[in-house]
């Protein structure tokens, strides 16, 4: 939205090209920086769009601060900013996916070995830990019957027949 303040502000003849390619590319760069603290992809994504747009107003046959800034720097300029946040955006994504490995989270899908068991109550020893555990049926489990952990609430594990 400032960035589309900025750029009209130019069209309209309010702000000189120079300065509202620098207020573009400090606008985009805080934005990049806040993507650090606001892991959400917005800000970054908005923040490259805001950097592209300042080297567009660089881009062109004429020199701009004694610069010449071609169009091919310009679009590789945009393909290198695209490709760093779409990678980032990709190994984001790929880390969601993974299952979790630490934490009491870790435990679910994993077989549990029954230690005493009374209806739909008893204790199961997992990891080398006990815990309490629960089923949403009535179950007649031995000792040492192999279960798997489906779900955690609180302390307590729900448990399914293996």
């Amino acid at each position: 939205m400032i960035a589309s303040l900025i750029l009209g502000l130019h069209l309209l003849g309010f702000i000189p090209m120079e300065n509202a390619a620098v207020f573009l590319f400090i606008y985009g760069g805080l934005l990049v920086l806040a993507e650090f603290f606001l892991p959400s992809g917005l800000a970054a994504f908005n923040g490259v769009l805001s950097l592209i747009a300042g080297f567009a107003l660089y881009a062109g046959p004429e020199s701009v601060l004694g610069l010449y800034v071609g169009w091919g720097v310009f679009f590789g300029i945009a393909f290198a900013e695209f490709f760093v946040l779409g990678a980032c955006i990709f190994l984001l994504l790929r880390y969601r996916r993974q299952k979790i490995t630490t934490g009491a989270e870790s435990m679910i899908g994993q077989e549990a070995a029954v230690l005493e068991w009374n209806g739909k109550k008893g204790r199961v020893r997992i990891q080398g830990e006990t815990w309490q555990a629960e089923s949403d049926d009535a179950l007649d489990l031995p000792a040492e019957t192999k279960v798997t952990v489906s779900a955690i609430r609180d302390l307590t594990l729900k448990i399914t027949t293996s």
